[in-house]
């Protein structure tokens, strides 16, 4: 039973993807990915050679659509504002509060694929590609971002993306005591402060 057709390669990333989803990582089964595919774990090994071959694929794919967003919205973001010279208020807006849940969601992801990553080493080699394409997307959303603010002095983009990473990352170890978790306008006067410091 391979039943392979023009969209069996995407049915079985998405089956696997949604068995991922709701089995977590290591409980991902290719038996119940071909059965939900409707098709045949030989045409799954033919497709990705293993097990590892599809989580490297399905784990890359979920990690470069929750790093894409936040470039998607600084995009949306800068042609909302463009046209304007912008101060630290309005800079805050790019710094999505890491405590609000789809964002907290994501980050449990992330923290789950890198883990994974390292025990599979092509997987780290994916998501090692996909920084480099998020890296330069991020470096012309800064640019872009810098030609708002005026004379201010502005950081490289590698010193943005650690600022932003770490702000956005770092808060994975409040998942051990969430109920700690600072407000809104907590997170948003802190991000001011910062953007007007530098």
């Amino acid at each position: 039973m391979s039943l392979e057709t023009p969209d069996s390669y995407s049915r079985i990333l998405e089956s696997a993807r949604q068995e991922i989803l709701v089995s977590g990582i290591m409980g991902l089964r290719v038996s119940a990915v071909a059965t939900s595919a409707g098709t045949s774990i030989p045409l799954i090994y033919k497709y990705f050679g293993d097990r590892d071959g599809l989580l490297t694929e399905v784990l890359g794919q979920i990690y470069f659509d929750f790093t894409e967003e936040d470039i998607a919205n600084a995009k949306k973001w800068l042609i909302n504002n463009s046209g304007r010279e912008l101060m630290g208020p309005e800079l805050a807006d790019l710094f999505p509060n890491p405590f609000k849940d789809h964002i907290r969601h994501r980050r449990i992801w992330v923290a789950r694929i890198i883990a994974a990553s390292l025990e599979l080493p092509n997987l780290r080699l994916k998501l090692e590609e996909i920084h480099l394409k998020i890296d330069q997307e991020f470096d012309e959303v800064v640019a872009e971002i810098h030609s708002l603010i005026g004379g201010r002095k502005h950081f490289s983009p590698q010193v943005m993306r650690g600022i932003f990473r770490g702000l956005s990352f770092g808060h994975i170890f409040t998942e051990f005591n969430y109920s700690h978790k600072p407000s809104d306008e907590e997170w948003r006067e802190l991000i001011v402060f910062l953007l007007s410091t530098t």
